[in-house]
């Protein structure tokens, strides 16, 4: 029988999930041994939370995560069935994180009901080599929260193609800034443009969630390890925030 990993990881700290030297899947294939499928490709510089890859044998989560690099970690496990596609998901949760600069909320709220649904997304979408992937996909839900200092944008949906996330993070920002009218959103869905939409920083995109119809056996010990190395990253984070901003005032006062 097949086995269905979680797998959390830092993405600052590899090019991508798989396709470079430098990617997560090498790290993950000496782990593992063999890699029969994974959940979701996330770029450089995407973390995640509880991506997914299926693996030909259970192994101790202990074991596996001795043989992984700093800043991974696999944290739960599930025995599937023969044939089972971890790209077959229920729904992927996806989280994007910008600091909230003066744009104006409730334009970006309405931009992001325009982008959510069934559309042709190839304003939005970066086509790789094959031309054959579909660009009509449905988003559930995009939600726009903000939170003290930061914007949240909460994206749910069974698919992401290529950069698609990154690219409406980008639109709807843009709206809130004004750089980007409602009207312009809509006629990039109306009327496709491919390669008219930038892509926000990977680094602000996390993978929070791959939905599936199985039970996952949780490592606690493991999801407390990743919980501790992300939460001080994030005061280390913080701190060196705070720095740069302090630099950035003190140079703008030399310019007085």
């Amino acid at each position: 029988m097949p086995y269905l990993y979680r797998i959390a990881y830092d993405g600052t700290l590899f090019y991508g999930f798989t396709g470079h030297p430098n990617s997560l899947e090498p790290r993950l294939k000496a782990a593992f041994g063999e890699i029969l499928g994974k959940g979701s490709r996330t770029d450089p510089g995407v973390s995640a939370v509880a991506n997914a890859v299926l693996a030909p044998q259970k192994l101790h989560i202990g074991y596996v995560n001795s043989k992984l690099p700093r800043g991974v970690w696999a944290w739960a496990v599930a025995e599937v069935p023969p044939g089972f596609n971890p790209r077959r998901a229920k729904r992927r949760r996806y989280l994007y994180v910008a600091p909230h600069w003066g744009e104006d909320v409730d334009v970006m709220r309405d931009a992001a009901k325009l982008l959510a649904g069934t559309h042709d997304y190839s304003s939005f979408i970066q086509r790789r080599g094959d031309k054959t992937t579909p660009t009509i996909t449905t988003v559930e839900s995009i939600d726009v929260e903000l939170r003290g200092p930061l914007i949240y944008l909460h994206f749910a949906g069974r698919g992401f193609r290529n950069k698609m996330i990154r690219k409406m993070a980008w639109a709807i920002l843009a709206t809130g800034r004004g750089v980007l009218r409602l009207e312009d959103v809509e006629d990039l869905l109306k009327k496709p443009r491919p390669g008219a939409v930038p892509s926000a920083p990977a680094e602000g995109l996390l993978l929070l969630d791959i939905e599936y119809d199985v039970e996952f056996q949780v490592d606690l010990a493991a999801l407390r390890k990743a919980y501790t190395y992300f939460l001080e990253k994030y005061r280390y984070a913080t701190a060196h925030a705070a720095a740069l901003k302090a630099a950035g005032e003190a140079l703008a006062m030399w310019e007085r």
